[in-house]
């Protein structure tokens, strides 16, 4: 039996809807026929794929891969049957993945100036990630160029590193801290911490910056955002640990302290194994490669080889404006 893009809808209608009912109404099925569909399926591929042993229908690890898979199928399906539509544009789409917290300041200025240089060739797709699910997510968002703090293993991915981030403590004005040039681990050992969710992978990466005897009642807050930890700095509910290039447009009721711990985070430009940097892409690079100049970040000397590597693509020798960190 053949898989039918009706049964691979009718799962992924239900995966999002959370159950069976609420996507057979959205398809306008009946719920009995939705279960159907999804039995059928399940014996197609000879797995299960949701655990009925409780009243919720929760996906087993099979299922989150093959939902995976699923939802990069109908994105192709829908671009098959809009294909007509697709022929009549001479654009092309630059598709761009995004990891939050460095967006609004460095990455979305990069990608609207290239757009404005480019709009009678392109259109941009760009897509917001979450650092702790761009491995499942790209999946569903695939891409043809990232950009962030890219701390997990994507063998399916080539990366750069443009440059290495130094850390900082964000304070509230009202924090006594807030005049001191630098800061060590004693200064800021019982202040009371914004922390990201332990689920992210710069929440593990920035530990050995937390005091060492923390204790569970400094943490007043867990979340899943940079920018809402730093929203809650502002409001003086505590400190939070970031890197230097999410603190460049801080509130003016904070100020972002450096660190006498020379530990950096990597910043990259990502892409697929099986892609290819089109003329826009490297000019994408580049505007982001000068935001993190400007904010008084050097390129690493594998950014730097990158970007020289890559000049003939550009209207202006960046090599020459940029400096390498050590």
């Amino acid at each position: 039996m053949e898989i039918k893009s009706k049964s691979v809808k009718v799962f992924c209608a239900v995966v999002e809807s959370g159950s069976l009912l609420s996507a057979s109404n959205k398809l306008s099925l009946s719920a009995s026929a939705a279960s159907r569909v999804i039995s059928q399926l399940e014996d197609r591929l000879g797995f299960d794929l949701f655990d009925r042993s409780n009243k919720t229908l929760t996906l087993t690890e099979e299922g989150k891969e093959f939902y995976r898979m699923a939802m990069e199928s109908l994105r192709v399906w829908k671009m098959l049957e809009d294909f007509p539509n697709h022929k009549k544009t001479h654009k092309r789409s630059l598709r761009i993945a995004v990891l939050a917290r460095h967006c609004s300041d460095v990455i979305l200025p990069a990608v609207v100036k290239t757009l404005k240089k480019n709009q009678d060739r392109i259109s941009v797709t760009l897509d917001i990630h979450q650092s702790r699910d761009i491995y499942y997510s790209k999946y569903s968002h695939p891409f043809d160029v990232g950009f962030g703090t890219l701390l997990s293993d994507h063998d399916d991915l080539q990366k750069v590193a443009l440059a290495h981030l130094p850390f900082r403590l964000v304070v509230s004005r009202l924090n006594p801290l807030f005049d001191k040039p630098v800061v060590s681990a004693s200064d800021y050992a019982h202040e009371s911490f914004i922390v990201l969710s332990n689920d992210t992978k710069e929440r593990h990466h920035c530990d050995r910056l937390l005091p060492r005897q923390l204790s569970p009642d400094q943490i007043v807050a867990e979340v899943s955002s940079t920018q809402v930890a730093l929203r809650m700095v502002a409001r003086n509910a505590g400190v939070h640990l970031t890197d230097l290039l999410a603190t460049i447009s801080v509130s003016k009721d904070c100020t972002a302290i450096p660190l006498d711990d020379p530990m950096t985070i990597p910043f990259y430009v990502f892409w697929p194994k099986n892609g290819s940097l089109t003329k826009e892409i490297i000019e994408c690079i580049a505007e982001i490669s000068c935001s993190i100049q400007n904010a008084g970040i050097p390129l690493t000397q594998e950014g730097l080889n990158f970007i020289q590597s890559h000049e003939s693509t550009n209207d202006r020798p960046l090599s020459r404006s940029l400096t390498i960190s050590n």
